[in-house]
């Protein structure tokens, strides 16, 4: 028996407890009686995101989607590692002349975890979720467009938009398809090339391959996602051979370990997570624009993403990333001008200001932090740092709304669109971009899309809806030998079935 599989063996000897715990997030312990188990050629890898529950469309937590989304739960249709729309669960798709009506046509011979047959019932339920009245999901406000779900016979579902958009395909990739009214999230309810295993919350999640999958098999005997609160440890674990791959390093630090070194690779590509100080801009002083232009450049985000990634990443002035159409170059709109910050805070009537960060603990997070509260003291204003945990994080700020400011990576693709729902957790509320948004969503052509995009991105960075600091690079390392990653993040899908190791 090798080290792997003795690690892999000791594991899963607790996990039956450990799932047993996960409450509504992970199943019982039952469920995971006759499920398949990861074979010689297991997948290892390292992250520090890990999933909050396996509830799928709950915001503020990527840990579900990184690992189960397209591997375990699939959608319709999804996006792949390029950022393009790909068929999923449906193999094709009409679009009506009036781009109101989709009628999508499934895949025959699709199966649940469990052997029941995938029908249009657990299409239309599972789109019907997303929008009912009970659902938190962040892209909810974004799919209300959807007017009618209906089946038309098992293996077509025809949706009826109560107006067009051009982004509902975009949106319906981040839709995963679940048995008809399953809400239990258990272990057998997924369609996708993996059924799940294992989960012993705070420490790993096991997925191995479902036999009787209807695309083609994994590379791979299964995979283990490992998850850490510490990078030193993450690597540690990688250098050990405990780890096959790290989905992400989130300090350059940790790379000079790696560098030269034959028995690791390290790729760096292009990534969609955006680190911002967010602002709540639906309460005093922050629903004031001059305050947060004032707070904005008083931040000297070049020496911010220097401390954090010594040269790599790039300074950005709003959420959109290079690698979408309607990117418009506003990192210089709120340079780094301490005069002008205390100008802008002195027209607004803002003397000796004194705010909260509330922000989730870790490294990188105290660095940003450290240096916002200096850069503010700069210009008379004391921001009292709060660190605070996941859970705290999303019930206080993201669900309840009740904060100053906070700080958090968004690692969401298209997620400036969330500045145009007035109810986002950060309540930038403007109507010029509400506006270009729903105009956007009709438009005729992805080029005037495009157009409208770039305006409502321009409008929300002179406007400072946040104050956007950096973009993170993805980097990646793996053991030597280890392939079929991908190199760019461009969802937040972390799709594992290409991934193998060489002997």
């Amino acid at each position: 028996m090798s080290l792997r599989t003795l690690k892999t063996t000791a594991l899963a000897a607790v996990a039956t407890l450990a799932l047993a715990a996960c409450g509504s997030g992970g199943g019982s312990a039952d469920d995971t009686a006759g499920a398949a188990q990861p074979g010689e050629n297991e997948i290892v890898i390292g992250s520090t995101n890990e999933p909050t529950s396996l509830q799928r469309f709950v915001g503020g937590s990527s840990g579900v989607s990184q690992t189960m989304t397209r591997n375990v739960y699939e959608p319709l249709v999804a996006i792949d590692v390029d950022g393009e729309i790909v068929p999923a669960l449906a193999e094709t798709w009409d679009i009506s002349e009036d781009a109101l009506t989709y009628t999508f046509h499934l895949r025959e011979g699709v199966t649940f975890h469990d052997g029941t047959p995938f029908t249009s019932a657990d299409a239309v339920w599972a789109l019907t979720e997303i929008i009912s009245d009970e659902s938190v999901a962040a892209r909810k406000s974004d799919l209300a467009v959807m007017d009618r779900i209906t089946a038309v016979d098992e293996q077509t579902v025809e949706v009826v938009l109560s107006a067009p958009t051009r982004s509902l395909l975009f949106y319906l990739a981040g839709v995963t398809i679940v048995k008809d009214g399953d809400t239990e999230h258990t272990t057998e309810n997924g369609t996708g090339p993996y059924e799940l295993v294992e989960w012993a919350q705070g420490d790993y999640l096991t997925i191995a391959p479902y036999e009787e999958y209807w695309g083609d098999a994994p590379a791979n005997d299964g995979v283990t996602f490992r998850f850490f609160t510490d990078t030193t440890a993450l690597n540690n674990a990688l250098l050990t051979g405990d780890l096959d791959l790290v989905i992400a390093e989130d300090s350059p630090d940790q790379l000079a370990q790696f560098e030269g070194n034959d028995a690791f690779t390290i790729s760096e590509g292009s990534s969609t997570t955006k680190q911002i100080w967010a602002f709540n801009d639906r309460v005093a002083p922050f629903d004031d624009v001059r305050v947060r232009q004032g707070l904005y450049r008083a931040i000297d985000r070049e020496s911010i993403l220097e401390a954090v990634w010594a040269g790599r990443g790039e300074v950005v002035g709003s959420m959109v990333p290079p690698t979408d159409p309607w990117f418009v170059d506003v990192a210089d709109t709120h340079a780094y001008d301490p005069e002008s910050a205390r100008q802008l805070l002195g027209e607004a009537g803002v003397e000796d200001l004194t705010i909260t960060l509330d922000y989730v603990a870790g490294d990188t997070e105290e660095t940003i932090a450290q240096l916002l509260q200096s850069d503010l003291a700069d210009v008379g204003v004391t921001l009292e740092l709060n660190p605070i945990d996941d859970a705290t994080w999303y019930e206080r700020i993201y669900t309840n709304h009740d904060f100053e400011t906070t700080l958090m990576g968004h690692v969401n693709p298209r997620d400036m669109l969330w500045y145009a729902n007035p109810d986002f957790y950060w309540g930038y509320d403007s109507a010029e971009v509400q506006q270009l948004v729903a105009d956007s969503e009709r438009a005729g052509s992805e080029e005037e899309q495009a157009e409208l995009l770039s305006q409502a991105n321009v409008l929300m960075a002179e406007e400072a809806a946040s104050a956007w600091l950096y973009l993170e690079p993805q980097i990646r390392v793996a053991a030597a030998g280890v392939t079929g990653f991908p190199v760019d993040q461009v969802t937040e899908s972390f799709y594992v079935a290409d991934i193998t190791r060489e002997s």
